[in-house]
């Protein structure tokens, strides 16, 4: 049943399938969620349990309640992005549908500044935005087309392993979190011993993780990162606020210092379908001079004036597309 269901969320391509007991399976397509099929018994859902979840992610679920992994089902030839979880005491299963092909950042309508990044030494990248805003899928087309421009050793950290990179011209190493290593921070410290030119952080939870990505920049790698904020500005404040009061000049300077850019996103409905609308701060010294002094309002400012360098604000970008919020 469940190769079935997921089967038909190909065929509707839709980007996340939800499951649990008492309930038909949803599928969201275009943003937009309907039901489809017949109500989920409880042994519905424990035959989907016993099919994808190892022992490990098994007891893993027991203890947490809550367990997050990627899945692949050989017969249609897909990978999913699973988090299994309970609701009033029953397991629920959310599958996310990850692109058999990466797409080019052409194909997703992300902002052609990205693209000057291909070649950079160093800095911090984040990509930012609300769950579902399209993050991952940026930030694999970027490495995508890195890896092939640019011959290197990528290293990812991710919390589970999405899109799997081919090894042309660089040196591909994918590590997954419960799976390869244990801790953000601790794996990206121990990274530099691995010597990547490129390193991958799905997400930046922590001031632990935080810290040693601005680290890892300083020592010298193109670090990219995702966080779960809407706009630049909201970035910028929330690097500060990760860290307590007395450290927070020292890294309103070392993030000034460090990131290259903010890629803040939101996937908008448009006449040709959804669009990914971004905002983008690239560091220039005045943006490094309000971030270091604090003044994250002004940064709008910062990106009105700086559109000859690929920058943009929110607004911009949706009048682009011919939409607002």
């Amino acid at each position: 049943m469940l190769e079935k269901i997921l089967q038909k969320a190909v065929s509707l391509n839709a980007s996340d399938v939800h499951l649990t007991i008492g309930q038909p399976p949803f599928f969201r397509v275009s943003g937009e969620i309907f039901q489809a099929g017949e109500i989920l018994t409880a042994r519905d859902v424990e035959n989907f349990l016993e099919e994808i979840l190892s022992p490990r992610l098994r007891e893993e679920l027991k203890k947490n309640l809550a367990v997050d992994f990627s899945h692949v089902d050989e017969k249609i030839s897909r990978r999913f992005r699973v988090n299994v979880y309970y609701q009033r005491k029953f397991p629920a299963l959310a599958l996310r549908l990850i692109a058999k092909k990466i797409p080019t950042l052409d194909e997703l309508g992300a902002p052609p500044a990205l693209k000057k990044f291909f070649t950079a030494g160093q800095g911090l990248i984040l990509v930012t935005g609300r769950t579902g805003s399209g993050k991952s899928t940026t930030l694999a087309a970027f490495l995508n087309e890195l890896t092939k421009i640019r011959p290197c050793h990528l290293l990812t950290l991710e919390d589970p392993i999405e899109f799997e990179y081919a090894a042309e011209n660089s040196f591909i190493s994918q590590r997954e979190l419960g799976q390869d290593f244990l801790n953000f921070a601790e794996a990206v410290r121990m990274a530099m011993r691995e010597m990547p030119d490129v390193l991958l952080i799905g997400e930046i939870r922590d001031a632990a993780t935080m810290h040693a990505a601005l680290e890892a920049s300083a020592a010298g790698v193109l670090v990219l990162a995702t966080l779960h904020t809407k706009s630049a500005a909201e970035t910028a404040m929330r690097v500060e606020t990760m860290f307590p009061l007395v450290q927070r000049d020292a890294i309103r300077d070392l993030f000034a210092d460090e990131f290259s850019a903010i890629i803040s996103q939101q996937l908008v409905k448009t006449p040709n379908g959804r669009r990914c609308a971004a905002e983008v701060l690239i560091a220039n010294p005045a943006a490094r001079s309000l971030i270091r002094q604090g003044k994250y309002v002004q940064l709008p400012n910062v990106m009105m004036s700086g559109r000859a360098q690929g920058m943009q604000t929110m607004d911009a970008a949706l009048n682009l597309l011919g939409t607002r919020n």
